[in-house]
């Protein structure tokens, strides 16, 4: 081991889609924006595929462009309007578009290309999609083309993690505005990963799952759920010094030691997404224990206090996984929670600096 590895878990992985598959008849639409959440899009791609999934949703016509180059057959969703400069690459890797601006559909209007594209409602979230007295018109401009095909209709929500009533309101909405139209070839999805665990009402036949196919459970109803982490990162041991009581540590002397300590470093920081946050209350495992982060998480290092572990260099430490004897874990929520922010960023901050390795 160099500086250290993320380890993405095949047989999890797989296990998540399939487990995701038999909640209801819906098709999976993974979201593999982000580097696939940290994962490594083309790896979370070629294993989805493999897993049996057809459609993946990414955020930048480069991601559309890495999940076109594992595979010719896969359907991509890009989730926000692109620009129109960007009309090339959309078709020249058969990209269907998320459309809601009148401005972005008169420019698809006068290419001389076919364009697939689903209408987004905003039902709540006020970020992107057009408004729901807007819809029927935007509707009827795209049927009414030549060459834009209306492929699906969909909506986001913005707290289906959290509450569910108020989704159910979202979920209301959006069926009134398409109560009269045919939607029997059209592709109906509202679905995040909080959602996809209480929604199965039967006319929604696509969701977008993204945090819960990476073994996270989010959603705010009761369910067994069966989800299982995809990742584990760790690294070693680079070195080990013996401090006195009174000597700080790192970055701006933020931590003075409170006794004599055998302080540890291991080769990951902040450039590699472990949050610069984490001191005061980051930990980390080594020899199934738990470490305290001390002072500040330097850009390529951290340090631990390993006085009461028997440690030495290239012992494994554990930055996001189980300990050897499965009695410790550090979870996504526990670095999001150490660092006041939430597990999405967690595992989209995480860099390329680490190598990916899977793992069955």
């Amino acid at each position: 081991m160099d500086r250290g590895y993320i380890y993405v878990n095949k047989t999890n992985y797989l296990n998540n889609i399939n487990y995701l598959k038999s909640l209801s008849d819906k098709e999976l639409c993974l979201v593999v924006k982000a580097n696939g959440y940290g994962h490594g899009i083309e790896w979370a791609v070629k294993t989805a595929i493999a897993g049996g999934v057809k459609w993946f949703a990414v955020a930048a016509i480069n991601e559309a462009i890495k999940v076109r180059s594992v595979s010719d057959n896969v359907r991509i969703l890009l989730l926000t309007e692109p620009s129109l400069s960007e009309i090339d690459k959309i078709v020249s890797n058969n990209i269907d578009l998320t459309v809601y601006n009148d401005f972005f559909i008169e420019g698809l209007k006068k290419s001389d290309n076919s364009f697939n594209t689903h209408i987004k409602i905003d039902t709540g979230m006020h970020r992107v999609g057009c408004e729901p007295e807007d819809f029927q018109k935007i509707y009827e401009k795209i049927e009414s083309s030549e060459n834009i095909n209306l492929a699906g209709i969909c909506t986001h929500f913005p707290v289906a993690d959290i509450e569910k009533e108020p989704t159910d309101k979202s979920i209301k909405l959006f069926k009134d505005l398409i109560a009269n139209i045919d939607t029997n070839d059209l592709l109906i999805h509202v679905d995040n990963s909080g959602s996809t665990f209480y929604n199965f009402d039967p006319i929604f036949n696509l969701s977008r799952v993204g945090l819960a196919v990476y073994g996270w459970n989010i959603t705010p109803v009761e369910v067994e759920h069966k989800l299982k982490p995809t990742m584990e990162i760790k690294t070693r041991i680079s070195n080990i010094q013996h401090r006195k009581k009174g000597e700080s540590v790192s970055y701006g002397k933020a931590l003075t030691l409170e006794r004599d300590t055998i302080v540890g470093t291991a080769p990951v920081g902040y450039a590699d997404g472990f949050p610069w946050n984490s001191f005061p209350e980051g930990k980390v495992i080594i020899n199934n224990q738990f470490c305290n982060l001390i002072g500040r998480v330097t850009m390529d290092q951290i340090l631990f206090d390993i006085t009461d572990v028997n440690a030495e260099v290239n012992n494994e430490v554990v930055i996001l996984g189980s300990s050897e004897d499965g009695k410790s874990n550090i979870s996504v929520f526990d670095i999001a929670e150490w660092n006041k922010t939430i597990e999405w960023e967690i595992l989209t901050n995480i860099t390329e600096r680490l190598e990916r390795v899977e793992v069955e």
